[in-house]
């Protein structure tokens, strides 16, 4: 391990389905870059964030905790309790300089421990006099940032902005710029990819469109509803059961488009780091904040408690450092994140963590041995093992649940909840998220009005 402090790039989609890359193979599409960087570290192939939703699995991946804890359910404006601890704050402690590019999507928190910002908010217009917006304003092409206010085109989006123009390439610019006025100290880099969340619009002169009618589709076509499942109005302008397949393959071909410019970037960056002479002292993590139902269903985009909305994908990358070309079949969560850094630099995790660290699994043979993971929504707690999976509620109405044989359902289809046969089963699995409740529930002092920020009371516990 290099002597000096390492550096921490971490690099984030909105909302990429985590079988949507080159390396798994099933859908064709090209990722040669984020390819390259699994294939030389370590990919945890069975990653899952603590939230289906973008600003909870976020705040999950900067607390080390469950939504249940850090209070954070859905992607409302906050506020973001200040009392929480964030990594970027603890890093800061520990000489790291901060910052984050592209998409914050952390709303009203001020201790969220980033220096540095150059910001966009394109998905989740109209937000105005953010950076990306005032680059486009300066080039006359603001009136292409703003689509809420028009269903079908934050669908489906439109083709004026050349690709030098793009927001990927504008993040990735930033994040270039970033690493090249970089000082001697340590850094943690937050780049934030604000897509493939729509709107799905492939700027002009982008030379990889997939064809409509060559991609591959999902197998899991059939349309189904998930008693928790909710739609949005923007999902439904997708959906197969109502506009057939031809818009649902055009929606795929421009999303699997998005995901390779994506990749190009990221290519770009990771070449200005080994340009730098930073490759060997940093460490890249490659991940998404949730998934995306990516024609899954018949849809697109998300409305939990389905897999594909909580598989994420988890790359980690430390030349000489990580086993190479590792593929991690075990149970990892995003609520890991913050423990493992802290195990990576040797620092005490303070004892508001909730994750685990991934360290033995990262520098070793040895598989991950957890066999369950957790995650939530509002009313709705989900436990998963490579078996089975229980959706479970419990309200002023009475019990509420699912469950899947995933041996036999990897889909999701059949809820074999009320089955005589399951319960043993689904009784073994409601006292599993039981327990978890409990040993997570457990009360964390957030930080009183007249505490010194952050207090001295986090960094005493080790976990």
């Amino acid at each position: 391990m290099p002597d000096k402090k390492p550096n921490i790039l971490l690099i984030m989609t909105d909302q990429l389905h985590a079988d949507c890359l080159g390396y798994t193979g099933r859908r064709g599409i090209k990722t040669p870059n984020i390819d390259k960087l699994a294939s030389e570290g370590v990919n945890f192939r069975q990653a899952y964030t603590a939230h289906g939703t973008c600003i909870p699995s976020r705040v999950s991946y900067m607390t080390g905790m469950y939504p249940h804890l850090h209070g954070v359910y859905g992607n409302d404006k906050g506020p973001i309790s200040d009392g929480l601890l964030s990594l970027g704050v603890f890093l800061q402690r520990y000489g790291y300089k901060t910052a984050i590019i592209g998409k914050k999507h952390l709303p009203k928190w001020n201790k969220h421990g980033f220096q540095y910002e150059r910001l966009c908010y394109h998905a989740d217009a109209p937000l105005r006099q953010l950076d990306y917006y005032n680059y486009l304003k300066k080039h006359n092409l603001h009136q292409w940032y703003d689509y809420l206010g028009d269903v079908k085109k934050f669908c489906m989006g439109t083709e004026e902005v050349p690709v030098e123009h793009c927001l990927e390439n504008w993040t990735a610019d930033e994040s270039i710029k970033y690493l090249n006025e970089a000082g001697g100290e340590p850094f943690f880099l937050f780049t934030s990819f604000e897509r493939p969340h729509d709107p799905l619009s492939i700027p002009k002169n982008w030379n990889h469109v997939y064809n409509p009618d060559e991609i591959i589709l999902p197998e899991n076509l059939e349309y189904t509803e998930s008693s928790f499942y909710f739609d949005r109005n923007v999902e439904l302008l997708w959906n197969i059961k109502t506009y057939g397949e031809k818009t649902l393959r055009e929606a795929l071909a421009k999303y699997y488009t998005i995901i390779t410019l994506i990749d190009h970037n990221i290519g770009r960056i990771l070449d200005s780091l080994e340009k730098r002479n930073l490759k060997d002292n940093t460490i890249v993590i490659f991940c998404s904040d949730h998934g995306d139902f990516a024609g899954e269903y018949g849809r697109m985009a998300k409305g939990y408690p389905y897999d594909a909305l909580h598989h994420i994908p988890f790359v980690w990358n430390w030349p000489g450092v990580f086993k190479k070309g590792k593929m991690e079949n075990g149970f990892a969560q995003n609520t890991d994140f913050f423990p493992t850094i802290c195990d990576l630099l040797n620092l005490p995790a303070p004892v508001t963590l909730q994750g685990r660290s991934l360290v033995p699994y990262l520098k070793t043979d040895k598989g991950c041995d957890r066999d369950a993971v957790f995650y939530e929504s509002v009313c709705v707690k989900t436990v998963r093992t490579k078996t089975h999976k229980l959706n479970y509620s419990f309200t002023s109405e009475g019990e509420k649940g699912e469950l899947f044989d995933l041996s036999k359902d990897p889909h999701e289809y059949k809820n074999v909840f009320a089955e005589d046969s399951y319960r043993d089963v689904r009784e073994n699995l409601i006292r599993r998220l039981m327990d978890w409740w409990i040993e997570t529930q457990q009360p964390v002092n957030f930080l009183p009005k007249d505490e010194k920020f952050p207090p001295a009371r986090w960094f005493r516990g080790y976990r």
